[in-house]
C-alpha cells in the first residue's frame, strides 16, 4: 500500500462498490450542511478552488456549481481508482471540474499561490502527517485565501439503548486507524494544527447528524458498518455480532444514534499581514 494514501485506501475495501455507494450517500445527506458552511466561510461565484483528496468527485461537482459561471474548481486524489471515478463522473461535461492527480503533501499538480479556496474533506484523519499537508495547502493559496475541512471526531457517536460491545468496536477501529498512521479524533484538534502553520482566523463549528434527521439504517450505514474494515480478523465474530444488536434495535423503533463532525476554516494571511 502507497503510505502516501494514509490509512484509507479504496480497491482494497471487501466490496469496492458498496464503498463507493456508502461515499455517495454520504455526500447527499451532508451536502446540504456542507454547502452553507462553505458559502459562509467565503465559497462564491469566480474563485478557484481546490478539493483536496475529492475521491469520485462527487464533491467536486457540486462545488463547480457554487462558483459558477466565472470560477474553476480543480479535484485532486491519489487513489488512481478513486480518480477513474471522478474523471468518468465528469467525462462529456463540459462544466465538469478538472481532475488531477496529487499528493496533498506536495500538491505539485497545483501552482504556489493559485488557489482561492481549498477545501479538505475527511483526508486528515487519513494521514500520518497531517501538519505537513496543511502547509503544503499554505503555499497553495492566495494570501487571504481560506481552506476549509470536515472531519471527524468518533468521540461525539453515542447511541440508546446502549449496544453491547459498541464502544469496544469503536476503539478497536479507532486504534487500527491509528496503527495505519491515521487519527479518528482529529477533529478537535484541527484549530490548533491550523494556527501552529501559519494560518489565522480559525473558526470551528461542530455540527451534529442523529437518527432524528436521517433513518436508523442509513445513520448505521454511513458512521458505522463501514468501520468492519478496521477490525482485525480475530475480532470480527463479536464486532459483527454488535452491528447486528445495532441493526436489531433499530428494526424494533428503539434505537437513537448521533455523532458530529467538525467544520473548521482558516485563512493564509494577507501579504505584509
Amino acid at each position: 500500500m502507497d503510505s502516501r494514501l494514509g490509512s484509507y485506501n479504496y480497491g482494497a475495501f471487501s466490496s469496492n462498490a458498496g464503498e463507493l455507494k456508502r461515499l455517495q450517500r454520504q455526500a447527499e445527506i451532508a451536502w446540504s450542511m456542507e454547502e452553507d458552511y462553505l458559502v459562509d466561510h467565503g465559497l462564491r461565484n469566480g474563485l478557484t478552488v481546490a478539493d483536496l483528496a475529492c475521491g469520485p468527485g462527487i464533491i467536486s461537482g457540486l462545488i463547480k456549481r457554487e462558483v459558477c459561471p466565472d470560477g474553476t474548481v480543480i479535484g485532486v486524489e491519489l487513489n488512481e481508482a478513486l480518480l477513474a471515478q471522478a474523471h468518468s463522473l465528469a467525462e462529456g461535461d463540459g462544466d465538469a471540474p478538472e481532475f488531477r492527480a496529487g499528493d496533498v503533501y506536495e500538491l505539485d499538480c497545483l501552482e504556489d499561490g493559485s488557489i482561492d479556496f481549498a477545501y479538505c474533506r475527511f483526508l486528515l484523519q487519513h494521514l500520518a502527517e497531517p501538519a505537513r499537508a496543511l502547509r503544503s495547502i499554505y503555499r497553495k493559496l492566495r494570501p487571504g485565501g481560506r481552506v476549509a475541512i470536515l472531519e471527524t471526531d468518533d468521540s461525539l457517536f453515542n447511541c440508546a439503548p446502549e449496544i453491547p460491545d459498541m464502544t469496544r468496536f469503536l476503539e478497536t477501529a479507532i486504534a487500527e486507524q491509528q496503527r495505519r498512521g491515521g487519527d479518528r479524533k482529529i477533529g478537535r484538534k484541527l484549530s490548533g494544527l491550523l494556527w501552529e502553520n501559519g494560518f489565522h482566523d480559525a473558526r470551528t463549528q461542530v455540527v451534529t447528524i442523529n437518527t432524528d434527521m436521517i433513518s436508523g439504517d442509513e445513520f448505521l450505514n454511513i458512521t458505522t458498518s463501514f468501520k468492519l474494515e478496521l477490525i482485525p480478523g480475530e475480532d470480527l465474530d463479536w464486532a459483527r455480532a454488535c452491528l447486528d444488536r445495532a441493526k436489531e434495535a433499530i428494526a424494533g423503533g428503539s434505537f437513537f444514534g448521533q455523532t458530529g463532525v467538525y467544520m473548521v476554516s482558516a485563512a493564509r494571511p494577507q501579504a505584509g499581514g
